[in-house]
Formats: structure tokens, sequence, C-alpha cells
């Protein structure tokens, strides 16, 4: 009798594990370089990710579930193999319906996107060189952030904070930003370096300096990594 109901339970086992198995999907996704803030159950941080062979910088989406076996490091972009498995009842009313699991790491490569991501001195816009603050006469500072896909500079007289619309490594796409509104004796400077925020299209770091180009690799700004 105890050696039937042994084997009675070793069969259900085996149909329970084949039943979570047919339920279970395999995906591939990218994860992101680096988490974000989001809301959850109230201030979180998120994995970014995107399903697919191929990815695409400019459709990351928010993830706020736990990847079990994910072993994350900041600065790499990941392509990795997902189970995706339905998950028994009850389940909490603010929790997914989905528990996620990493079967394999397809690839992990450093992210292009963060060559950017410094605090800079304006050295060059145009013709201008070695611009400085009107007020404190003080070099120009501008921070980029490609995780967050925001920066924030001095241009002179006012200040200006805006979101980084493309960046892939190589070519890049400034959102014209929103500024103050002083008013100052000269705007040459300001003018200058808006209109080069507006028409990059493309960049360069090396040597401890960032380059803006426009559409024909014309250089249009020029920046020294501040130590």
């Amino acid at each position: 009798m105890n050696r039937q109901l042994l084997l009675l339970l070793f069969f259900l086992g085996l149909i329970s594990c084949n039943t979570s198995m047919d339920e279970a999907e395999i995906e591939t996704w990218w994860i992101n370089s680096a988490k974000v803030d989001c809301t959850g159950e109230g201030t979180m941080s998120c994995f970014e990710i995107q399903k697919g062979e191929k990815i695409d910088q400019s459709i990351w989406e928010l993830f706020y579930s736990p990847i079990e076996g994910f072993e994350y490091t900041p600065g790499f972009i990941y392509q990795v193999k997902v189970q995706i498995n339905p998950k028994t009842e009850p389940i909490p009313a603010d929790a997914s319906s989905f528990s996620y699991k990493v079967m394999e790491v397809l690839s992990q490569e450093a992210d292009p996107t963060l060559k950017i991501t410094s605090i800079w001195k304006v050295i060059r816009v145009g013709e201008l060189t070695e611009p400085l603050n009107f007020g404190k006469n003080e070099p120009l500072i501008f921070e980029f952030n490609a995780s967050q896909r925001s920066y924030f500079g001095d241009l002179s007289c006012n200040t200006v904070r805006g979101e980084i619309l493309e960046n892939d490594g190589e070519n890049l796409k400034l959102g014209p930003g929103a500024t103050t509104m002083m008013s100052c004796p000269s705007m040459e400077v300001e003018q200058a370096i808006s209109q080069a925020l507006i028409q990059v299209k493309s960049y360069q770091v090396k040597d401890g300096k960032l380059l803006f180009f426009d559409e024909k690799q014309q250089e249009l700004m020029a920046f020294q990594v501040v130590d």
C-alpha cells in the first residue's frame, strides 16, 4: 500500500512538472544598463526591457517585477532568454500574475550610450572659445545623464534643462529644453549654444573631450570633461 502511494505521488509530481513546463513561455529580452526611478508600491527602481531579437534604444519599457536568476551589473546591456510562468492563486492585487526567470544570458555588452554621461565644461561653440558665465565669470558646465535621458547646462546668462531624445552611442538628438528667462546685455554665447543643442546629430567622446556634430559632420560644440 505504501509502495502504491509513493508511486502515485511520483506520477502526480511528474504530471505537475510537465503541466508547469507546458504553461511556461520562453521569450528573448533585452535588459538596459541602468535601473530607473519608477512608481509601484511607492517609489522604487525598475529595470527597462524590450522584447525581440534586435535592440532599439528608443523603445525601452519599465519592468516592475523581480527576475529570478538574473545577476545584474550596471553599465551593461543584456540579452537573455526568460521563462515566464503563471503564478498559482492567491495572487496579491498589486502583484504580477506571472513569475520571471532567466534561463540563459545570450550576451552582455558595455552600453555605448553611457559615454556621454559625465560633467563637462564648454571649451568651444562655433567660433567662440572658452565662453564664461556672464555673472560668475566661470566656465560653462553641462551635465549629460544617458540613463536618465536628461541634460542640464549653463548657457552663460540662463540655464537649460532638457531631454535626450535619441542616443545610441554615436547618433544624438536633444530636446530644445526649458530655460530660465533672464535678460543679459549680450546673448551671443547663449544663442550659439542653444542653436548647437538643437542642431546636433551625432557625437564623439575621445581623450576626455566630447564633440557635437551637425548632419554634415561639421563640429558644432566641444566640451572637456570635468575631473
